[in-house]
C-alpha cells in the first residue's frame, strides 16, 4: 500500500490534489495523510492556543475528509514552517508520494512557490505538483 501525503492550506486550490488522488488511485491501494500547517504561531504560547490550532486543522481538512470517504486517512497538523514540516512528516511517516499544488503568486521566481520548491529539493520521496 502506497503512503501519500497531501498538504492542505484551506484553499480551493489545495483541493485539486484530492481530485488527482481520486483519479489515480483506488481506495484499497493507498493510505493518505492530510497535513494542515498553522504558520501564524508567533503568539502561541499557551495550551489553549494549540487546541485552537487543532480545531483550525479539523475545520480546514473537513472538506477533504468528506471527499476522501472510504480511503484510509490520517489527519495531522504542524506549526510554523510549511516546507520543513512537510519534509519532516514525509520522513516520519515513510511517505512514498507527496502531492501538492503550486503557488498562485505571479513571477518567474514564484512559478511553483517557495514551499513547493523547498519540498521538491528536500523530500525523500516523489513529489507530484498539481497544476490549477
Amino acid at each position: 500500500m502506497k503512503k501519500i501525503l497531501i498538504p492542505l492550506d484551506g484553499t480551493e486550490r489545495s483541493m485539486h490534489s484530492i481530485d488527482l488522488v481520486k483519479n489515480l488511485y483506488k481506495k484499497d491501494e493507498i493510505e493518505i495523510t492530510l497535513l494542515y500547517i498553522k504558520e501564524d504561531v508567533k503568539n502561541m504560547i499557551m495550551e489553549e492556543d494549540l487546541i485552537a490550532a487543532e480545531k483550525d486543522m479539523q475545520k480546514m481538512t473537513a472538506p477533504a475528509v468528506k471527499e476522501l470517504a472510504g480511503y484510509k486517512l490520517n489527519c495531522e497538523f504542524g506549526l510554523i514552517d510549511p516546507g520543513t514540516e512537510i519534509v519532516k512528516r514525509a520522513v516520519m511517516n515513510s511517505i512514498d508520494i507527496i502531492i501538492m499544488t503550486k503557488s498562485t503568486k505571479k513571477g518567474l521566481t514564484r512559478m511553483i512557490g517557495s514551499v513547493t520548491s523547498y519540498v521538491v529539493r528536500n523530500a525523500p520521496c516523489i513529489v507530484m505538483i498539481v497544476p490549477e
